[in-house]
């Protein structure tokens, strides 16, 4: 662009602007939950927009689970309130992406399941601990890698949602599903690593128990820093997304915090 020149401006669309203004209004609370939007010749009235871009903002939002549209007499645009499965579906379409750092991967757990096992202290319900407990008897008695694999994956996902926090359950949910998909090399996942991470995890859950928030935020950070370490190596690695399924060529095979 020459001095004193414009570039090509972007305009944005006049649906997109509709959907960010509403979407707005339903996360800052302003239009709680199963609150009817106006109509759509309403819309139409208030924001100055044709028909259809007023349609095309509502199905924005409803892509975004953010309204559900209901048909019939009293159908409508309805509020729906914002959850941890929209946060884990965001989360999901950023990681697909063609190079995700494992490293970056690593450090969001190191940073995010301390507090998510210091909140589940804090907060524990009956419910939350007896997920955490049937993801543990899952692990010991697992047969196959995979089996071992997962019921890991949903012990650590237990434990985010029994923190009561709907964003970081969220965030762990999609986290975990990466890190499952990820482990393409299960071999290293021996006996030794088996009786090792269930030891951590059942020591993380009887802290979780005990309600003492400070334990368990040290007992995880030290069992996710472990692994962490163990590959080190590793950390420049980048996760490729392959139609639906993740490769770790460099990640070392096993990427799933032990």
């Amino acid at each position: 662009m020459t001095s004193g020149s414009l570039g090509r401006l972007r305009v944005p669309k006049a649906s997109d602007v509709l959907a960010e203004a509403l979407a707005d209004r339903i996360t800052g609370g302003f239009l709680p939950e199963g609150t009817a939007l106006p109509s759509e010749r309403a819309l139409v009235t208030q924001s100055g927009l044709s028909r259809t871009s007023v349609r095309e903002a509502l199905r924005i939002l409803e892509v975004h689970g953010l309204v559900e549209i209901r048909t019939g007499r009293a159908g409508g645009a309805y509020v729906r309130r914002p959850d941890g499965h929209l946060v884990a579906r965001s989360v999901r379409m950023v990681l697909r992406g063609p190079h995700v750092a494992v490293g970056a991967l690593l450090q969001t757990r190191a940073a995010v399941e301390p507090a998510c096992a210091g909140l589940a202290a804090a907060r524990r319900t009956g419910a939350g601990l007896a997920s955490m407990d049937a993801s543990n008897h899952a692990m010991a008695i697992a047969g196959e890698v995979s089996g071992f694999l997962r019921a890991n994956v949903d012990w650590h996902v237990a434990v985010a949602r029994a923190s009561g926090n709907e964003l970081l359950a969220g965030l762990m949910e999609a986290l975990a599903e990466l890190i499952y998909d990820s482990t393409g090399h299960v071999g290293r996942v021996d006996a030794q690593v088996r009786a090792d991470t269930c030891r951590a995890h059942l020591a993380i859950t009887e802290a979780v128990r005990a309600g003492d928030a400070d334990l368990a935020r040290r007992r995880m950070d030290r069992h996710v820093r472990a692994y962490v370490e163990a590959v080190g190596e590793d950390l420049d690695a980048s996760l490729d997304w392959t139609g639906t399924e993740l490769s770790a060529s460099r990640a070392g095979g096993l990427v799933t915090p032990q």
